[in-house]
């Protein structure tokens, strides 16, 4: 029974925290009180999980811990109670649902780390298909059907097919991989694009310099399908009406070249406007205050207090300063030096999660990190404590012999 209340709290650290579950409905309540609820969960699970965490996690609570705990303060000597804003308070504490899910993913029994990736390819089957939401998509940044929090999603199926190729070198493994990405190009969302080719790269170096391919690294063989895949895809491209086709192109281009027509544009203008505040308050940030003074960038959709920062280390220094930045990234870093050292192979669960984890510093430059994103980091730290399961290859006859003689004392 209490393996599966685990299962279920990392179910709902995984996908309760995404409107992905919620039929792509970025608004909906449900999806708000989780989200609300599940930041004083992760707050709370500092203390019922310390003793059982690991040394690195007891390190970084603390600093947690005692910054929300001075939030509280703040808030009651300034605004004469407890909790002015949670906006405020539970933003910083997200972070805290890293050490949740570690927690229970130990005590979740045995998880199939493929089912993460199939759920997430399930949800967008669902959302974009079975309730059409896909058909009101018109290959421009206008008429996109997901939020980039959502698309992130799909760099995890998208890893874990390219680690299944490079380890089993299946075909069926690359197309599926193929596909996922040729998805993720499709849904427009140029942050989401970068990262899923730096993390392809990340993975694909790991898997080059490690044991982790028994068969040895298709080099020559994935060159070759890919060159060809170009070739066979380009008349298919020229197919698409060429209005559609240049929107298309011109949105893509942006990831390089950020233009007063398309998002990139203002998302670099607000983070300008924020970094110039910051050196006011460099170490805790203004919090409360950043939350009264609202969000630079007026939008009929913005409430009238609170920011919508756009990139996630804009977003903790100008609220938090350098500390909230701090303990952010050295969650990051440390989870991504225990998945990378000490190991002569990995695991196609640590090299996803790493290529993963490490692609979000790329997201986090244009995005604010989703939620589940801390609960993946926590499962990062799990699987990276493991080792990977030793290949065993079958005996030759005369071990197998051997193997078989009683032994004599």
């Amino acid at each position: 029974m209490m393996i599966w209340l685990f299962r279920f709290a990392l179910f709902m650290i995984l996908f309760g925290l995404s409107p992905l579950t919620y039929g792509g409905d970025s608004l909906n309540p449900i999806l708000d009180k989780v989200t609300s609820g599940m930041a004083l969960v992760g707050l709370v699970s500092l203390v019922i999980c310390y003793f059982d965490m690991p040394r690195f996690y007891k390190v970084m609570s603390w600093p947690i811990f005692i910054g929300a705990l001075l939030l509280f303060l703040e808030s009651k000597y300034e605004y004469g109670e407890y909790v002015y804003s949670y906006f405020v308070i539970k933003r910083f504490t997200y972070c805290a649902l890293t050490i949740t899910a570690y927690y229970a993913a130990v005590r979740a029994g045995h998880i199939r780390f493929e089912y993460i990736g199939y759920l997430v390819l399930i949800l967008f089957f669902v959302n974009q298909i079975l309730l059409g939401q896909i058909y009101a998509y018109s290959f421009s940044s206008e008429s996109r059907t997901t939020t980039a929090p959502e698309s992130l999603y799909l760099v995890v199926p998208f890893l874990y097919f390219l680690v299944q190729y490079y380890k089993e070198h299946k075909l069926i493994h690359l197309f599926a991989s193929l596909a996922v990405f040729l998805f993720i190009v499709i849904l427009l969302h140029r942050s989401v694009i970068s990262t899923a080719v730096f993390s392809a790269g990340l993975v694909t170096g790991l898997m080059m310099i490690s044991r982790s391919s028994v068969n040895g690294f298709p080099i020559a063989r994935t060159f070759m399908l890919f060159i060809m895949l170009i070739g066979l895809s380009t008349p298919l491209v020229g197919m698409l009406p060429e209005h559609k086709f240049d929107d298309f192109m011109e949105s893509i281009s942006g990831i390089l070249d950020p233009k007063e027509d398309n998002t990139g544009s203002w998302r670099l203008e607000q983070s300008q406007h924020y970094m110039a505040l910051v050196p006011e308050r460099p170490i805790l940030g203004w919090r409360y205050e950043g939350y009264d003074r609202g969000e630079v960038m007026r939008h009929e959709d913005f409430p009238d207090k609170g920011t919508i920062i756009h990139s996630q280390y804009v977003d903790q220094l100008y609220n938090y300063g350098a500390v909230g930045l701090a303990i952010n990234l050295l969650l990051i870093l440390g989870t991504l030096y225990v998945l990378y050292s000490g190991k002569r192979s990995y695991s196609i669960e640590q090299l996803v999660l790493f290529g993963f984890l490490a692609g979000g510093l790329v997201y986090g430059i244009s995005y604010q990190l989703p939620v589940y994103y801390w609960g993946l980091l926590g499962l990062g730290m799990f699987y990276g404590r493991q080792r990977p399961t030793p290949q065993f290859t079958m005996p030759e006859e005369h071990e197998e012999e051997h193997l078989l003689e009683p032994i004599h004392q």
